[in-house]
């Protein structure tokens, strides 16, 4: 994934690591500006989505969500 945003010139990567093997990667400014515009259309997408629901609406389901992560981030014992 990383070596399609680099060949797009959205991301840049130092030719050898500076600590290990992981190379840092870097927005340039097409990444910045593109991330910038993704940013903005979900925020619009998801002001049209949560509209309908109202503010009590809204809280309701940021407390669903954040059960259900809670959910998601407990072990559970295995079986059947």
């Amino acid at each position: 994934m990383l070596r399609g945003l680099e060949e797009r010139g959205l991301v840049t990567r130092p030719g050898t690591a500076p600590h290990g093997r992981a190379l840092p990667a870097e927005l340039t400014a097409d990444g910045r500006e593109l991330l910038r515009s993704a940013s903005a259309a979900v925020r619009a997408v998801e002001r049209r989505m949560l509209e309908p629901l109202g503010s009590t609406g809204q809280h309701r389901l940021r407390q669903d969500l954040a059960a259900c992560t809670a959910a998601l981030g407990e072990r559970r014992p295995e079986g059947p």
